[in-house]
């Protein structure tokens, strides 16, 4: 199984990581940002299906984890019995989650 981290989950880390670091210590918001997503790592390698389906979406291939204050959408993708996971949103479960999938560019939305 490979997880990829997509260009726009990314760019969503490094902006909580920036949200985070307003009320605390820049490298602390950025071990606390890490540490969350490595527990999604972690849980998806044990059980990839682990999330649950997006309501949002019409598509049974894109889930979604809560951890913590965090919401992570990835999308699950099976060639050939070769998983991949893309994480596609990485953002706080206080921001407006129906724009931000809007704005994502997902071919399911």
């Amino acid at each position: 199984m490979k997880i990829v981290i997509t260009n726009q989950a990314q760019l969503h880390i490094k902006n909580a990581i920036e949200w985070k670091a307003k009320n605390i210590d820049k490298e602390q918001a950025k071990e606390h940002i890490k540490s969350i997503v490595t527990d999604w790592k972690n849980q998806i390698l044990v059980a990839p299906e682990s999330g649950k389906v997006c309501q949002h979406l019409v598509s049974d291939v894109i889930r979604e984890s809560i951890k913590g204050d965090y919401r992570l959408t990835y999308e699950i993708e099976n060639k050939r019995g070769e998983l991949k996971i893309y994480l596609l949103i990485f953002c706080h479960t206080k921001m407006d989650y129906q724009t931000l999938l809007r704005n994502s560019n997902l071919p399911h939305y």
